[in-house]
């Protein structure tokens, strides 16, 4: 068995990054790069994004873990997030997202309805195969995620690489559009998307708010 076809796969369901957030991500990534080249670079498969749930599941419960998110965004309409400013937590850092109140109750709703999909544990071999293995903190994160890092404890945020960033930013905003189910990687990064769906602006009655992307090369580079 390859690790591809592992019954287990370390999954994200988060937002990938409109065209101008996703060009200041890269900048400072090459940067923290450029300080310590064990850490990662953003390129067509490790994508910035903003985590909204992390979990190990079973690969044959994908096609219904793509249908419970599907009902999940049928009752949300892009976000305006902002990114207040820069930081360094351990070894990485990133940009912080401001808190939002439908940022927030989307995190939730997605943790509620993923929850009998959760399998707690799960192996290196679940992590998107290649010359990057995961680290052991990398399980451990996505082992804890549910009981560590969502609900009261989710910090919203964008990994931006390992490293310290000296000079501050001034505030940004985007709209936020974009959602995907991904197979995680090493640091924790978004490898390989499973499943894209674009959020709807306005909501026309009768018809859905998202829309199923499936884009064949969801990269741009700025």
């Amino acid at each position: 068995m390859t690790p591809m076809e592992a019954p287990l796969i370390a999954i994200d369901v988060a937002f990938l990054l409109p065209e101008q957030a996703q060009a200041r991500a890269l900048a400072v990534n090459a940067t923290l790069w450029e300080q310590s080249p064990k850490g990662f670079r953003f390129d067509e498969t490790h994508l910035p994004h903003i985590t909204l749930v992390q979990q190990f599941v079973q690969r044959a419960s994908l096609p219904d873990i793509f249908a419970a998110v599907e009902v999940v965004l049928g009752d949300f309409l892009p976000l305006t997030l902002t990114v207040s400013h820069v930081e360094t937590r351990g070894e990485t850092a990133q940009f912080v997202i401001a808190p939002h109140p439908e940022l927030q109750r989307l995190h939730e709703r997605l943790m509620e309805a993923l929850a009998p999909f959760d399998e707690g544990d799960g192996p290196a071999e679940a992590f998107a195969n290649g010359d990057e293995p995961p680290r052991p903190r990398d399980l451990e994160w996505v082992r804890n995620y549910r009981a560590r890092a969502s609900g009261r404890h989710y910090f919203p945020h964008i990994t931006l690489g390992k490293g310290i960033v000296t000079e501050p930013i001034a505030p940004f905003s985007f709209t936020a559009d974009r959602i995907a189910v991904c197979q995680l990687g090493r640091f924790c990064t978004c490898r390989v998307i499973l499943r894209e769906w674009q959020l709807k602006r306005p909501f026309r009655k009768g018809g859905s708010k998202c829309s199923d992307a499936r884009r064949s090369s969801p990269w741009r580079r700025s």
